[in-house]
C-alpha cells in the first residue's frame, strides 16, 4: 500500500516481481491517486500484469488521502513488513532520505492485521478495483493536472524571479471561490459570516457588561464570543483568559464605544489592556476591532499574512504576537489590507478574510473551514 508510485519504482522492482510472479506469488497491491502523484503509465503496467498473474491492483477512492507506505511479505519462512515513509518510486526506494522500519514478523500476528485492514478498505471502497476504464480516467485527469501545473510553474517562476509583487493568484482564487453562483464558496462563507458578524457586537456588550465572578460562568460568555470569530485558537486559550477575566473583560469595556478610532490608535487600547493577559493575542484582538467596523478593521492572524504575503506584502510575521505587532505595524497591515480589498472588488474586511482564509486552507482543508492558527502572546 502507498501513496503514489512512480515508473522510476516499477523500473527498480519490475524484474524481481516479475520472477516472484512466475515462481508463484500471489500480489495485491493498493495505490493511491491524491493530488495526481502516481503514473498512469505505471497503472497500465501493474494492470496489464494483473491479467497474467495472480495479481490485483487497487486504486483508492476515498475523500480522504490515501497515504500509507507498507510493504509486507510473506513465505514459508514467516513475514517481512516494512513500513515507513518511502513510497514505491526510485526516490522512496533509493535516492532519498527515508525513514523506515523493518519488522521480522516470524508469527505472522502483524501480516495478519495488515491483511485484515487491506480487507477493511476494500469493504470500505476506500479503494476499488483497477480496470481499463478507470485507468484511463485518471490519466485524462493526470494529463489535464500536469499542464496546468507546468504553466503554474512557469508563472510562479516568473513571478518569482522578477520580484514584482501581483494579484493575479488572489484574484484566480476568489474567481475560484465565487464560481457556482448563489451556491458559490464565496456566497456560503458570506451567509455565515455575516450572520456571526451580526451576532458578534451583542456578544462583545455582554462579556464588557459581566459582572459575574465565577470562571465557568465567563467561560460560557466568553465561548459565545469566539463562537462568532473564524480565527482559530482561540478556544485553546480560554483557560488562560478566564484566570484574568476581570482584566479581559475590563479590555472589552475600553475600546467598545471607539469604533471611530484609527487603526493604530484602537489597536493600541487593547494591546494595552492585553499585556498582563496571556492567551489574548492578536487573532482575538483583532477579531473583537473588526467586529466593531469590519471596514476599517482587519483581522490579522497567519492566514491572513500568509495571504497579504502573496500580494507583495511580506513586512508581517507570518505568527504575529503581541510583542511583534505594534500600534503603527497594523496601522500599516490594515491600510494594504485597504488596498488589496478595493483591487479584487470586495465590500470590506470580512471578505477579504474570507477570501485569505479559502487560499490558505484550498489544498488542506478536509474537515474544517475555519483559521487553525494559534493566538499567540
Amino acid at each position: 500500500m502507498v501513496a503514489f508510485a512512480k515508473m522510476s519504482g516499477w523500473k527498480e522492482m519490475k524484474a524481481s516481481l516479475e520472477e516472484a510472479l512466475t515462481n508463484g506469488t500471489a500480489a495485491r497491491l493498493a495505490v493511491g491517486l491524491d493530488f495526481y502523484h502516481t503514473d498512469p503509465e505505471l497503472l497500465r503496467s501493474l494492470f496489464r500484469l494483473s491479467k497474467k498473474h495472480d495479481v490485483e491492483l487497487y486504486l483508492s477512492d476515498s475523500y480522504s488521502t490515501f497515504h500509507p507506505k507498507i510493504y509486507a511479505f510473506k513465505s514459508g519462512g514467516g513475514c517481512k513488513v516494512v513500513v515507513g515513509s518511502a513510497n514505491f518510486t526510485e526516490g522512496g526506494l533509493l535516492q532519498n532520505y527515508e525513514a523506515s522500519v523493518l519488522i521480522d514478523d516470524k508469527s505472522g500476528a502483524m501480516m495478519e492485521k495488515i491483511t485484515a485492514h487491506f480487507d477493511a478498505l476494500i469493504d470500505n471502497k476506500e479503494i476499488v478495483l483497477a480496470t481499463k476504464a478507470r485507468i484511463d480516467g485518471y490519466a485524462k485527469d493526470h494529463a489535464i493536472n500536469a499542464a496546468w501545473a507546468r504553466f503554474a510553474r512557469r508563472r510562479a517562476t516568473r513571478a518569482v524571479d522578477s520580484g514584482e509583487a501581483s494579484l493575479d493568484v488572489l484574484a484566480g482564487f476568489l474567481k475560484m471561490m465565487q464560481e457556482g453562483g448563489a451556491s458559490s464558496q464565496f456566497n456560503v462563507q458570506m451567509k455565515v459570516r455575516r450572520a456571526n458578524l451580526a451576532a458578534a457586537p451583542t456578544q462583545l456588550r455582554s462579556i464588557a457588561a459581566w459582572k459575574g465572578k465565577t470562571a465557568r460562568g465567563f467561560l460560557t460568555e466568553y465561548e459565545h464570543l469566539i463562537g462568532s470569530f473564524h480565527s482559530g485558537g482561540l478556544d485553546r486559550a480560554k483557560t488562560r483568559i478566564a484566570d484574568k477575566r476581570e482584566d479581559f473583560v475590563d479590555a472589552v469595556a475600553s475600546i467598545i464605544d471607539h469604533a471611530d478610532l484609527s487603526p493604530r490608535d484602537a489597536f493600541a487600547i487593547l494591546h494595552a489592556a492585553f499585556a498582563g493577559i496571556k492567551g489574548a493575542g492578536i487573532n482575538i484582538l483583532t477579531e473583537i476591532l473588526h467586529t466593531l467596523d469590519n471596514r476599517r478593521f482587519a483581522v490579522m492572524n497567519q492566514n491572513a499574512v500568509a495571504g497579504l504575503r502573496l500580494a507583495g506584502y511580506d513586512e508581517f510575521p507570518l505568527h504575529p504576537s503581541k510583542g511583534s505587532v505594534s500600534p503603527d505595524k497594523y496601522q500599516i497591515y490594515c491600510d494594504h489590507a485597504a488596498t488589496v480589498s478595493k483591487a479584487l472588488g470586495l465590500g470590506d474586511f470580512t471578505e477579504l478574510d474570507a477570501l485569505f482564509n479559502y487560499v490558505y486552507w484550498h489544498e488542506e482543508r478536509a474537515d474544517d473551514d475555519s483559521d487553525e492558527d494559534e493566538d499567540e502572546d
